[in-house]
């Protein structure tokens, strides 16, 4: 009697299901959902990302769980099966989606473009006021911007290597950099392989407090999850030849 009835079927509604495609922070269905591999609880990329971010304990929004004492962020992995289901069963999320992120794109695309032509206007009106009736001079304008209009960090560059190393890693003469706050780890190891003649990028690394940093990390969020010393202080990464263990 028993195997008759298992083989019933049963009516379900989206709204049974709810508590097993929402997100617990934002509590809406779950866009692009990531799952964190310590406790697999499930959560939308963007929220668990920020809620990381923001907080100084790693830890799981749900269970309290520590995701990883120094880098959560390596600890989440994208659920493409939960997304999918979540698509199929809700009707319109996904085109939905598809059409707000086009138009987020859209907007994104414009205010850049909107910003260039701006900044291109100013510049050469100042060039041109500037250098009025003089012939001799034919000014060449630069319209590269390098990130100047993000926010800046100033950083200090240490070595901390062994001079016995196979790794001809030395002090820079100029220790000191200005750079965008969005610049990752990735993008500091090419400058240290330019400035230092290294064969590959991947021959140093990167180092905050005697911690060694992912190579997506940015120096923003270094600044605000690994260096903590006192706001508003020159922050000091370290760098020497990378150790192999085995």
């Amino acid at each position: 009697m028993a195997i008759l009835q298992s083989n019933r079927q049963r009516k379900l509604y989206a709204g049974d299901l709810n508590p097993l495609l929402t997100c617990g922070l934002c509590r809406g269905y779950m866009i692009k959902p990531t799952c964190i591999t310590e406790c697999l609880h499930t959560f939308c990329r963007s929220c668990i990302v920020k809620h990381l971010c923001q907080k100084e304990i790693n830890e799981c929004p749900t269970c309290d769980i520590v995701i990883h004492e120094t880098n959560p962020l390596e600890m989440l992995r994208a659920d493409q099966m939960l997304e999918d289901v979540i698509y199929k069963l809700i009707p319109g999320l996904q085109q939905d989606e598809e059409r707000r992120e086009q138009e987020f794109n859209k907007k994104v695309k414009k205010r850049k473009e909107e910003s260039s032509n701006c900044e291109r206007m100013q510049n050469d009106t100042q060039v041109r006021t500037s250098f009025a009736g003089d012939t001799r001079y034919q000014p060449r304008l630069n319209y590269n911007n390098y990130h100047r209009d993000e926010p800046q960090i100033c950083v200090s560059l240490e070595c901390c290597g062994d001079s016995n190393s196979d790794v001809p890693v030395k002090q820079l003469a100029r220790r000191y950099i200005c750079c965008s706050s969005q610049m990752t780890i990735a993008h500091v190891k090419k400058y240290l392989k330019l400035k230092l003649n290294l064969k590959a990028a991947e021959q140093v690394e990167v180092l905050c407090n005697g911690e060694i940093m992912g190579k997506d990390h940015t120096l923003e969020f270094i600044y605000m999850t690994r260096w903590r010393v006192r706001e508003g202080s020159l922050m000091s990464l370290q760098y020497r030849p990378r150790t192999d263990f085995l």
